[in-house]
């Protein structure tokens, strides 16, 4: 955090007493809301739209029978209905975008062990993957309501998708190949250091750095060698290099959130050129909106026993 401190105006006949030191600054959460006890024990974030409206996480139940989807649209909580699946099972809601959109994951019975679906407008649609699949990952999403993620078998491949929401299937992006992030031109940076294009043509990162985002135009990776973050703009060109790790969030303005050099390896903000810590242990952020407010799961009874459960943050000082 950055400390102000007082200047004393030192004149020749006399001494200005120095003003009392600034309040600092710091990160301060406020618990998403849950559903009544009775049913639900707590909630957890997965993702957030950049203008901060619509939230989407689970809930997990407190029989301990599995958890369901969740929406948090203005501050409001909705329980997503279950997607058209026979049986009992489990609901995640991972990504959403700013036209209420929605993408997760069920898991359920040997029938239906693992499927991806999206929703929008009140209806659910399950989307297609490769017949050995046994586990999807989501990873992004456009105002379009492209979806990017990838399909995992039981023996340890796995295969990069793309669901176009304007036609049915998916289009396969590679094997071993995992997507990092797809903008609203349909622009898609992978794992491999490869920014594909719209247009189809590519370019690679040209430095050995492990891929972690791509949002909001901006790629952030990480050099393993030099402890560094390294940001690069869809050209392939380093935007800024400074120590730390695990970048995982940032705005169109470059506010970052990723876990600061020397600091226990906590979560902390990169606000311009300064870090500035959270009020309370946090185990990652999943989002952070335009207007800086960031959503992640903390630690809010400082046990770890207990579970973290969702919160938003904002900036006081």
């Amino acid at each position: 955090m950055k400390i102000l401190t007082a200047i004393a105006l030192i004149a020749a006949v006399a001494v200005v007493p120095a003003a009392p030191a600034a309040a600092a600054c710091t990160w301060r959460v406020t618990p998403l809301p849950v559903p009544a006890p009775a049913k639900y024990s707590y909630a957890v974030a997965h993702g957030v739209a950049a203008s901060g409206a619509s939230i989407v996480g689970h809930v997990v139940r407190a029989d301990g029978s599995g958890w369901d989807a969740v929406l948090w649209r203005n501050g409001i909580l909705e329980v997503l209905p279950k997607p058209p699946f026979k049986g009992e099972g489990s609901n995640r809601a991972f990504i959403v975008n700013d036209q209420g959109v929605i993408a997760g994951v069920w898991w359920g019975d040997v029938n239906d062990p693992v499927r991806a679906w999206r929703y929008r407008n009140g209806v659910y649609e399950i989307l297609p993957m490769p017949s050995w699949t046994m586990g999807i990952s989501l990873a992004g999403i456009n105002g379009a309501g492209d979806i990017i993620g990838g399909a995992h078998s039981i023996l340890g491949n796995s295969e990069g998708l793309l669901w176009k929401a304007a036609t049915p299937g998916y289009t396969s992006l590679g094997s071993s190949i995992m997507p990092v992030g797809i903008d609203d031109s349909g622009r898609i940076v992978l794992n491999t250091r490869v920014i594909v294009n719209p247009d189809g043509s590519r370019i690679t990162l040209p430095r050995p750095v492990f891929m972690r985002l791509y949002d909001r135009g901006r790629i952030l990776t990480e050099d393993l060698d030099r402890n560094t973050v390294v940001e690069w703009n869809i050209s392939g060109q380093v935007v800024r290099e400074f120590a730390g790790t695990f970048p995982h969030a940032v705005t169109t303005a470059g506010v970052m959130v990723a876990i600061q050099p020397g600091a226990a390896r906590t979560v902390a903000v990169r606000n311009g050129s300064a870090w500035e810590q959270f009020a309370s242990r946090i185990s990652s952020a999943e989002g952070i909106t335009e207007t800086n407010v960031i959503v992640a799961n903390f630690d809010h009874d400082g046990t770890v026993q207990t579970e973290p459960v969702a919160g938003t943050w904002l900036r006081g000082c």
